[in-house]
């Protein structure tokens, strides 16, 4: 199990600037989850990066499954960042990327390896205050898409998570 967090280059809130950018996260975190025959066990989406808790199987690598995932959001993002007319947030990831190229997401991405229940609860909590902590909501399940939903209301609409 892995505790894994990813940026969008230059920590621009890409994300917020239309909720269907939140939607192709979340559409495909679950067409990869299922390729790759992992189970979420807890997530937030924030306006510049992700945090997700992955289980993964054996003979799956977390690798491949953020390189397919990064891989597609930024294509499809990119396209909706074109088509809504977000010139200016479109060059400065170009202008960031330092290549001359549009690259959504930093290079790297960050995983721990969840040793034990404690580092496990830990983690969820921190996923689940991410966005109390940085004021963008009173309560951990006012975030549509954070798992506080899923574990604390029962809320599985948005996407169906193990625990």
């Amino acid at each position: 199990m892995y505790f894994i967090t990813t940026t969008v280059n230059g920590f621009i809130k890409v994300f917020s600037l239309n909720e269907k950018y939140y939607e192709i996260l979340i559409e495909n975190l679950k067409f990869y989850l299922t390729k790759h025959k992992a189970s979420l066990n807890a997530y937030v989406l924030m306006p510049n990066h992700v945090h997700f808790i992955i289980r993964m199987p054996n003979g799956e690598s977390i690798s491949d499954f953020m390189r397919d995932y990064k891989k597609f959001t930024s294509k499809m993002i990119k396209e909706f960042l074109k088509k809504d007319g977000f010139t200016e947030t479109f060059n400065k990831l170009i202008e960031i990327s330092g290549i001359n190229k549009y690259k959504l997401w930093m290079d790297r991405f960050d995983d721990v390896i969840l040793i034990n229940e404690k580092v496990y609860e830990t983690k969820v909590h921190y996923i689940h205050n991410n966005p109390v902590k940085a004021d963008l909501v009173k309560i951990a399940t006012d975030l549509k898409y954070s798992s506080a939903r899923n574990y604390i209301l029962n809320d599985h609409s948005i996407i169906e998570i193990s625990n």
